[in-house]
């Protein structure tokens, strides 16, 4: 939200190893949902799509809902994203995140080769 892009991308990766060894689902929605975010200002929808699927998986794992003021934080992102798919598309794209584990969210998102 700062214009520090690889500060933020930085910091939520370094979140995402933490909440990997702590086995904390919610902290790695977060940093998961910031990746989100920041692919969104590249321009990756897919990858927007299927980190903002893993991160809405694990939030319901833990059974935790957005307060809308987090939600009106990512809204711009999705929105920009979105209409760089076809409905469709998104929604096949998110669901493929939506079922990635834990561990593959966070191998995804940290950009580690999951075989496709």
């Amino acid at each position: 939200m700062r214009g520090d892009r690889q500060e933020a991308e930085a910091l939520h990766e370094e979140s995402l190893a933490l909440s990997l060894q702590l086995g904390d689902k919610l902290v790695a929605a977060e940093a998961l949902e910031g990746l989100a975010c920041s692919a969104s200002a590249s321009g990756d929808a897919e990858r927007v799509a299927r980190l903002f699927g893993a991160a809405e998986a694990l939030r319901e794992a833990v059974g935790y809902q957005q307060e809308p003021r987090e939600q009106a934080l990512r809204e711009p992102y999705l929105v920009a994203a979105r209409s760089r798919l076809a409905k469709p598309t998104w929604d096949a794209v998110q669901a493929v995140g939506r079922r990635l584990g834990f561990d593959e969210a966070i191998a995804y998102a940290l950009k580690e080769d999951l075989g496709g």
